[in-house]
């Protein structure tokens, strides 16, 4: 019996590919604190500080397109979206979704499996993350997917739990942040260390709130997450031990990012 081809995994570049990723992948995906504009999005992919791969689902009969650029005849069903931060040598993956009624079949596993691997071979980073919900806090829902199931996925693909309080950084100033984040390891130097190097984590923080929110503020989670990479070192803990990692909670003066 032949084999099934599995998803192909191709450089998202166009303005046309980029809009539908957005439109039909990430906006029905993730709440819209957790969103960046589309024109931000797009901006920021033309200036070289986003790069997105993604599935492009062709009809039958048509050829692929691809090369840079390329707009083939096929429809984006999914996205996976990192930001590369040189000074850190961390790359962030920002968001990772599949379109409604595309999810399951291995495109997610597909998806990240063929980005990480990328990345770590263009960049070399010291480390690759991303930024789960915490299940404890924040509910499944049909629209936004379930948080224990997405911590699943990413535990199943060697995702470690940095012992931080998260939370994730308002979009731009005087945005809603989004409270009670895990921050993951999804790929490391060291895939078998415990721990990871601070260093790179602080200035990734840093650059992160900075480029995010128009400044590092100074409020209590702002500095408590800080404060959490001042060491040498910050523990990586399995997602069976989430009563060991802090939560990175709000309160009313500090759920929005600083205003300019």
């Amino acid at each position: 019996m032949p084999s099934v081809p599995g998803p192909v995994v191709v450089p998202l570049r166009s303005v046309e590919q980029l809009t539908e990723l957005y439109q039909d992948v990430l906006r029905p995906s993730f709440p819209p604190a957790e969103l960046v504009s589309l024109p931000s999005f797009l901006e920021d992919h033309a200036a070289g500080r986003l790069e997105s791969l993604g599935v492009v689902e062709v009809p039958d009969g048509a050829a692929p397109v691809s090369g840079p650029g390329a707009v083939g005849p096929g429809r984006v069903v999914a996205g996976v979206v990192g930001s590369w931060s040189a000074g850190a040598r961390v790359l962030l993956v920002q968001y990772l979704a599949i379109a409604p009624g595309r999810r399951g079949g291995g495109i997610g596993a597909a998806l990240l499996g063929a980005a990480v691997s990328a990345w770590q071979e263009e960049l070399r980073p010291a480390m690759v993350l991303g930024e789960v919900e915490h299940p404890r806090f924040h509910a499944a829902s049909e629209a936004h997917g379930d948080p224990e199931a997405r911590l699943r996925f990413y535990a199943r693909h060697g995702g470690r739990v940095l012992a931080v309080p998260y939370f994730q950084p308002g979009t731009s100033p005087g945005a809603d942040r989004v409270p009670a984040l895990l921050l993951m390891t999804l790929a490391t130097e060291d895939p078998d260390a415990t721990s990871v190097p601070a260093a790179p984590l602080r200035t990734f923080l840093r650059e992160y709130l900075a480029d995010s929110e128009g400044s590092v503020a100074d409020d209590a989670p702002t500095r408590a997450l800080l404060d959490s990479v001042a060491g040498e070192r910050v523990a990586l803990l399995g997602t069976d031990e989430l009563d060991r990692v802090p939560v990175g909670l709000l309160d009313a003066s500090s759920l929005r990012a600083p205003g300019r």
